[in-house]
């Protein structure tokens, strides 16, 4: 990614979100929200003491995170908190949603992507998708916007991950 995004972590507390904070935070500015208070100061503090450098901020409202951000990341149980979606729907329209889906939760129902389609009609939603066969490092990206899944296929492949695009 040659420009600087700003990255929206909403619900830290979940491995993959706190995974991926750190990994963005090495090249673009985080912005880190959680409900839970002293969750979100201990991942604060992880990802400072990985990278002293890194431009990571705590954030006590997911409006204020999401506002601030050109891409939002939701991990599951923040994917499907209607009332979450609705404090940051006014504010993520044309934004990047990365929502991050897993086995345990099944992100991967039609009418789980129906409904985050709906909760965010201006926004670019992509879904993550954790290969079955190799849950840490392999995903399918699936979404209706071409330049978002491009943009979110080159953070994943600059992390590391091996991605495919579901059609």
């Amino acid at each position: 990614m040659s420009n600087k995004k700003t990255f929206a972590v909403i619900n830290v507390s979940e491995l993959k979100s706190l995974f991926l904070a750190k990994q963005i935070a090495k090249a673009n500015p985080v912005l880190l929200f959680d409900h839970n208070p002293s969750t979100l100061l201990e991942v604060y503090t992880q990802v400072l003491l990985e990278n002293p450098e890194a431009k990571v901020e705590m954030m006590i409202c997911p409006t204020n995170a999401s506002w601030e951000a050109d891409i939002i990341i939701l991990s599951n149980y923040a994917a499907t908190d209607i009332t979450l979606a609705e404090k940051i729907k006014k504010v993520a329209t044309g934004k990047i949603i990365l929502v991050l889906g897993n086995e345990k939760n099944n992100m991967r129902s039609e009418n789980t992507d129906n409904k985050l389609e709906q909760l965010f009609p201006f926004s670019k939603v992509i879904h993550s998708i954790e290969v079955p066969e190799d849950f840490t490092s392999s995903f399918f990206l699936k979404g209706k916007d071409a330049d978002a899944l491009k943009t979110i296929l080159t953070l994943y492949t600059n992390i590391g991950f091996k991605t495919n695009i579901l059609i």
